[in-house]
């Protein structure tokens, strides 16, 4: 296909996603909005057959019969309240395995054989409205997205909780390269993790080390590996003072389809991606204070048709100051600078291009707290940064980042997220890329043990000083079904539409896959 003209990126994400190439939008809206709306049609028949009231959003956080509400308590086949045991004698673990944020799991996923789950985009919410001191949220009613029978409970060691996970199954792809004439195969998919929590009274302790594997059974070079492990530690440096140190680790494949990738054939170039940060927070009165520094390095390995390595760290300092006055709407701001520093100095050579930048950020936000129904903040501001290479224009652009949970009832939960990620490149002439990523997703519990949730993706890049724009959009939706407290049924259908201005890139592709789930 021919180049595409894409406009400028002045009218909003919204006008970017109606103007996507008109038979990208039909085959997206046919495969996948459709079955999305149908769905959530059903969901809402399934509400109405299973209560004998009238649909009322939620009022209270009770569960006790509100007469004046129009809601019923469950029956016992419905929700069970989520402060109940899940198992005699136990308790819901309070403390969770950290989990990635918004922003990990809105810009990290185009590389991963593993979708964020519904669970962990809740759970990143919760830890956005976390006070200075606190140990995190309940989820105080919450659907989140799990089944009830198989919630992980852990194996206790002390004063530390594990809680190991395994998923396999089988699965098809009509492209399984995800790319330009892409052709079908099948797959086997396995995916294993472990997480530690503390069970500390004070201070607390996080880890999780996960891996998953998409095998194809025609050809191997179409694989995607994925390695990541996480940790943090957060020390209650008093009642008002709290310290965190953040560590992260992640492997994973290009895209063919992206204008980074420079195999040509065989497999895509390894992405290994290395943070670090350290936080401390204060409350002075109703203002909190935060501060940080970061270090976040990417390596990249594989087939280089470039002369230029694109290895690049970057290092941050940030300020945030929020006014925490018990108010629902609380407002914010934060600001930082930041250094990108490439492996390669050019080292006198005219022909290289020297993208060590400086730069900064700055951003006003608003924090929402409504208890259970409606949690999370939103925040609108600009970056930019300014390369050492005169020959190269700065990379800099409107950014916005944010999430909401909003928990209408007992047994449905919606997320709306937003994310802005800066990158650097080595392609010729260009600065780096700025992504723009969004996603909105609902999730209904049937019963106790079954659940479904749809979602519905866009994520929009723009390389600055080349005429290189890439979009794509998904949609899918799944089933889980736990049949004993250990293991569940899973299954999804994803569907995606990529369209670059690169001539030969764009592609469809549709995924459907099934297996089984065993968690303690």
């Amino acid at each position: 296909m021919g180049l595409v003209e894409f406009p400028s990126f002045e009218g909003g994400l919204l006008e970017y996603f109606m103007r996507l190439r008109p038979e990208v939008l039909r085959v997206l809206q046919a495969r996948s909005c459709l079955t999305c709306v149908l769905m959530l049609s059903a969901f809402s028949l399934q509400d109405a057959a299973a209560q004998t009231s009238n649909f009322e959003f939620r009022e209270s956080l009770s569960f006790e019969d509100d007469p004046s509400s129009g809601f019923e308590l469950p029956s016992e086949t419905d929700a069970q309240p989520f402060e109940q045991e899940v198992e005699e004698g136990l308790q819901r673990p309070g403390a969770r395995p950290p989990v990635p944020t918004v922003g990990q799991q809105l810009t990290g996923t185009s590389r991963s054989s593993r979708a964020p789950k519904f669970s962990e985009r809740v759970e990143a919410v919760s830890r956005l409205s976390r006070p200075v001191g606190g140990g995190g949220i309940d989820d105080e009613g919450v659907f989140d997205g799990e089944t009830v029978q198989d919630r992980p409970v852990g194996i206790q060691l002390g004063s530390l909780r594990l809680t190991p996970s395994f998923d396999a199954g089988l699965g098809w792809t009509d492209n399984a390269e995800q790319a330009n004439g892409g052709t079908p195969d099948g797959f086997y998919e396995v995916d294993a993790a472990v997480g530690v929590v503390s069970d500390w009274e004070r201070h607390e302790l996080g880890l999780e080390l996960r891996g998953s594997l998409r095998a194809f059974f025609n050809e191997p070079d179409n694989n995607q590996p994925v390695v990541t492990g996480r940790g943090n530690v957060r020390l209650d440096l008093g009642d008002l003072t709290v310290a965190d140190v953040e560590g992260v680790y992640s492997f994973s494949r290009e895209e063919r389809s992206s204008a980074e990738n420079e195999a040509t054939t065989g497999r895509t170039n390894s992405v290994q991606e290395i943070g670090g940060r350290f936080s401390l927070s204060r409350q002075v009165s109703v203002v909190q204070l935060r501060g940080g520094i970061g270090v976040d390095r990417t390596v990249y390995g594989g087939q280089m048709s470039s002369s230029q390595p694109r290895d690049n760290t970057v290092f941050d300092a940030t300020l945030r100051t929020s006014f925490d006055n018990g108010a629902t709407f609380e407002p914010y701001l934060e600001g930082g600078f930041l250094v990108r520093k490439y492996d390669e100095d050019c080292s006198g050579d005219p022909s290289c291009f020297d993208r060590t930048s400086r730069g900064y950020f700055a951003k006003v936000g608003m924090s929402i707290d409504r208890g259970p129904k409606l949690r999370g903040e939103f925040g609108v501001g600009y970056r930019a940064e300014y390369l050492d290479d005169d020959r190269l224009d700065a990379l800099q652009g409107f950014i916005f980042d944010g999430a909401f949970v909003w928990s209408p009832t007992r047994r449905d939960t919606v997320t709306v997220s937003g994310a802005t990620s800066f990158a650097g490149t080595n392609i010729s002439g260009a600065s780096g890329s700025i992504l723009y990523a969004g996603d909105v997703r609902y999730a209904h519990q049937f019963t106790q043990d079954l659940v479904g949730d749809v979602q519905l993706g866009y994520t929009y890049r723009t390389y600055q000083g080349v005429d290189i724009v890439e979009q794509e959009g998904t949609g899918s939706f799944g089933l889980v079904w736990a049949f004993s407290k250990d293991a569940a049924l899973l299954s999804r259908y994803t569907f995606r539409a990529f369209e670059s201005s690169t001539a030969g890139s764009n592609y469809t592709s549709s995924l459907i896959e099934a297996g089984l789930r065993i968690r303690r």
